[in-house]
């Protein structure tokens, strides 16, 4: 640019030193030797006209010279300068007009094929970044970045939904003025202290629940072993803990429900065994104990193999259009004998006598078999259990409620775990197993449908599932 316009002065300056020089000899050789005086008046007019007509026409073709020089040079070079300014500023999207293929052009050409991949750089970078940004909120874990002072540079979505904070809060402040939790702390200075990765599981409260963390911290060191600072990632593995202590309860339980009937066949066997059975009434007694716990026994393993085989992941629904009227009268039917025996009243509501949906007969059945045997059990003799059955556009409502001895508001967000009971002697003594209730739950789940409890102590339950009506034969899955 320097060049152009170099060259342009000089041309510009040598054509107006010229003119002025040629004028100026000729001025001098007219005045040095008074020859305008030896002339008469008209000649000296006619002089003074070439003279001056001379010089205009210099001036005129000069103009014209710099007019020319400055279009040519001048105003492309000015407008590639704007360019690269606008450029400079960071607007990757500025062109300047090249209609030439002198140097000119040349130099509008370059200029606007810098401005092309400096703007394509910068859609790159920006798409990397969007793509870094989604990846770091959407990692699935916790992150957060201090720099080598121990301020904090970034914290993701992911941390910001573990400690229910605003990432604003915490955005270059110091760690340890925002984060209130001493592990933490102290896992972020033994980074710095020792320049090593560091791994530890943490146990930290959280509102009104305390969940479990693997936190790794690791140092960022740069080029040329410069300290960049610190990053945490925490990893929230307190559902694996939770299932590792339900584990845990399921081999306990399991382990005490068949240790009782098995410790009672061995213990009345034995007595058998060692002269009892000489005895009619007491061989006849202790038979009948054994075979009641045989029964248990049974039930308790054909429940486990139930749970189990309901739990695999390739289980599936026989699902086909039922009617749940049908189905409700015939488990009606079926536990009415048992009902009549304690004068149980039972009761069914429906305000139609036919009601479709889509799902698996036999499991059904068994969910309303479970449900309703429980409460004419768990109800008092000459009490009542009373069904309702709702009809609704896209799901249905069943509703089993007894008068019978209701649970506490401490127990009923457990009684769908295997082996819980409200009451253990009771239950045991009544023939359960204490897996009804998580089949149950399984099996509805299954339906997508949802199942839910109200009760009080003392004052009898009630059990409401809702299930969709469609969805079932539309998945095709469990």
């Amino acid at each position: 640019m320097i060049k152009f316009r170099s060259r342009a002065f000089v041309v510009l300056t040598s054509l107006i030193i010229v003119v002025l020089i040629g004028l100026g000899i000729l001025l001098g050789q007219f005045f040095k030797y008074n020859f305008l005086d030896t002339l008469n008046d008209k000649i000296k007019v006619e002089i003074w006209l070439l003279l001056t007509v001379g010089l205009g026409l210099a001036v005129i073709v000069t103009v014209i010279l710099a007019i020319s020089i400055t279009t040519r040079y001048t105003k492309p070079i000015k407008a590639a300068t704007e360019v690269a300014i606008e450029l400079a500023h960071g607007n990757y999207r500025a062109r300047t007009k090249v209609n030439r293929i002198d140097d000119t052009g040349m130099l509008g050409s370059s200029i606007n094929m810098l401005a092309e991949n400096l703007q394509e750089l910068t859609k790159v970078r920006e798409i990397q970044q969007d793509r870094l940004s989604a990846l770091i909120e959407n990692m699935g874990a916790g992150l957060i970045l201090f720099d080598s002072r121990g301020y904090i540079n970034l914290v993701n979505k992911g941390y910001a939904d573990i400690f229910h904070i605003d990432p604003s809060d915490y955005i270059n402040k110091q760690y340890y003025e925002v984060i209130d939790y001493e592990e933490i702390r102290q896992l972020v200075a033994e980074v710095f202290r020792t320049e090593q990765k560091v791994s530890k599981q943490l146990h930290l409260p959280l509102q009104i629940e305390r969940k479990y963390f693997i936190v790794y911290g690791v140092p960022i060191i740069g080029a040329n072993n410069v300290w960049k600072g610190v990053l945490l990632v925490f990893h929230d593995i307190s559902e694996m803990k939770k299932l590792e202590q339900m584990r845990k309860d399921f081999v306990a339980n399991v382990s005490h429900e068949l240790k009782t009937p098995v410790t009672s066949i061995k213990g009345f066997t034995e007595t058998l065994l060692d002269g009892a059975m000489n005895n009619k009434e007491t061989l006849q007694s202790f038979l009948s104990i054994i075979l009641k716990e045989s029964d248990r026994l049974q039930t308790l393993i054909q429940d486990l193999l139930e749970l189990s085989k309901i739990e695999q992941h390739g289980f599936q629904l026989n699902i086909q259009l039922i009617d749940l009227y049908s189905v409700l009268q015939d488990v009606l039917n079926l536990l009415d004998v048992k009902a009549k025996t304690k004068n149980i009243q039972l009761e069914f509501h429906s305000k139609r006598n036919k009601v479709l949906l889509y799902g698996d007969l036999d499991r059904l059945k068994q969910v309303f078999i479970n449900l309703i045997n429980n409460a004419i059990t768990y109800t008092p003799a000459d009490g009542a259990v009373r069904i309702i059955l709702i009809d609704g556009e896209e799901r249905v409502r069943i509703s089993i409620k007894d008068t019978g001895v209701g649970i506490s508001r401490e127990d009923i967000p457990r009684i769908f775990e295997r082996f819980y009971r409200v009451d253990r002697a009771r239950s045991r003594n009544s023939g359960g197993t204490g897996l009804g209730l998580a089949i149950v739950k399984h099996l509805v789940e299954a339906h997508h449908g949802s199942i839910n409890v109200r009760s009080n102590l003392g004052e009898g339950s009630e059990f409401i599932i809702e299930l969709p009506k469609e969805m079932i034969l539309m998945d095709g899955d469990s």
